[in-house]
């Protein structure tokens, strides 16, 4: 069984206890092998699950992996429980996913609303380069209203969205009042394709009211595409170099669209912002269950700041920072969280946070698949540990909310990426700047479009802070 890429003496006995079950797996029929692959199921989770004391007693084996797996998870009944922890078919896709890589890849992330009563819009958020969604002209603020020449309502748009060739009929939208409306229709041949998106979307330099200010867009943690080069994180460290030559003294880091992903690209990307960077300062702290703790001396970890990625030098901006602005989103969470948390005890005064409260999840994951069993191809990612900063605070369950409220899903048609008219980049320029019109984001924005769904939230490391391994 394997942690990611690297095998720990815990994991080594897990394997020991898995290779007991499966000696009694005979049968290669349906029962046996899901009473096969939810014994290595339940040994694992009864190792590392958080709330590993919380499994029922006798759970029923010859379920179906993924019902058996949801059926052993902690059920809560307030926000602090296990809503994330997730099991999917294909370790290969599950492991994939957490670094951008898709195999089925349309070419944009996007939104659905509802309106008149069952129809469905989908709005364009972002277009990924070099896909051919961009070469085709599908833009940031795009409506789409049909695939196939088929009206997407709520009965039918999931197994429109599935096909992996379609027309798709796009439009303007336009908002006026209560009503939506859309103009200048054109359709777009999108066949989906193998896709390995870079975190790093956007960055640029601004001069505003006498302030230099960085603005980068990232919109997942990974630290490369799958093959150990850390190449997103050197990405990464190259537009700080660039801030850092520009001499910025204001920062705009942009998650609205960000999930979350590898606590080691968390981890660097703390590292590039926060201010004094030391590394023997403890950007945050995991506690993992009594069983961990106690039998393995698993003892509480604290991840600290670092000042390479590999024998590359971390680019670091914090002592020239006056402040650095968040953008947020209820899309915003996780790695993404940890990273305003962990740096906050170090630069609390200069922290603004403009968009949308944030998810609320201060719990860790790790992903378990056992590669040389041909019976069992499934991947865990269970929560393993409890997160707190350096100093103790968790991110709370009900999200971090901004100083600056502005949700921009009723705000359409949207600008793009960079435009410094742009709702959300604009409002953070203006609360950098002490402009008094800020004071008026202090208000939701009533959607009178129901949110369905977004493709983001249907991504691997949606949620999650994703550990490359627990140490021992």
């Amino acid at each position: 069984m394997k942690i990611k890429n690297i095998l720990t003496k815990a994991i080594f006995i897990c394997a020991a206890v898995c290779s007991v079950a499966f000696v009694s797996c005979e049968k290669s029929d349906v029962k046996s092998d899901n009473n096969h692959v939810n014994s290595w199921i339940l040994d694992t989770m009864k190792i590392y699950y958080f709330w590993n004391e919380q499994i029922p007693s006798n759970p029923n084996k010859e379920q179906a992996p993924n019902d058996f797996f949801y059926s052993i998870l902690y059920k809560y009944n307030k926000l602090d429980g296990d809503r994330f922890s997730w099991i999917q078919e294909n370790y290969v896709d599950l492991l994939n996913g957490l670094s951008g890589v898709s195999s089925g890849d349309i070419g944009f992330e996007y939104t659905l609303y509802r309106y008149n009563s069952t129809s469905v819009f989908g709005e364009v958020i972002y277009v990924k380069p070099n896909t051919n969604a961009m070469a085709q002209g599908v833009k940031r603020g795009d409506a789409f209203l049909k695939i196939d020449g088929t009206a997407m309502d709520l009965s039918n748009y999931k197994s429109l969205l599935q096909k992996s060739s379609m027309n798709i009929t796009f439009a303007e939208p336009v908002r006026a009042g209560n009503n939506i409306s859309f103009n200048n229709e054109k359709n777009i041949s999108i066949t989906k394709a193998q896709y390995a998106e870079n975190p790093v979307l956007f960055d640029s330099v601004y001069n505003e009211s006498g302030k230099k200010i960085g603005y980068l867009v990232y919109n997942f943690f990974a630290s490369d595409g799958g093959n150990n080069s850390a190449q997103y994180d050197k990405n990464l460290n190259a537009v700080f170099a660039k801030f850092k030559s520009a001499g910025i003294d204001n920062l705009i880091v942009d998650l609205r669209y960000n999930s979350g992903g590898s606590t080691l690209s968390a981890t660097r990307l703390a590292s590039m912002i926060v201010k004094q960077l030391s590394t023997n300062n403890v950007f945050y702290i995991l506690i993992y269950n009594n069983l961990l703790e106690q039998h393995y001396n698993l003892k509480p970890e604290k991840e600290k700041f670092v000042s390479k990625i590999n024998n590359e030098n971390i680019n670091n901006v914090g002592d020239n920072l006056q402040k650095v602005c968040f953008i947020t989103s209820g899309l915003t969470a996780s790695a993404s969280e940890m990273v305003i948390s962990g740096i906050t005890p170090f630069m609390n005064d200069k922290i603004i946070i403009v968009g949308d409260t944030t998810v609320g999840k201060s719990y860790a994951s790790v992903s378990f698949y056992n590669k040389n069993d041909s019976r069992n191809k499934w991947g865990l990612q269970p929560l393993v540990a409890r997160c707190t900063n350096g100093s103790g605070d968790e991110v709370p369950a009900t999200g971090i909310i901004p100083q600056y409220v502005l949700n921009e899903g009723s705000i359409m048609p949207k600008k793009q990426i960079g435009d410094t008219n742009e709702d959300l980049l604009k409002a953070a320029l203006a609360a950098i700047s002490g402009q008094p019109t800020t004071q008026k984001l202090q208000k939701t924005i009533t959607i009178n479009n129901p949110i369905i769904g977004t493709s983001i939230n249907k991504k691997a490391y949606s949620n999650q802070a994703v550990l490359s391994r627990i140490k021992n």
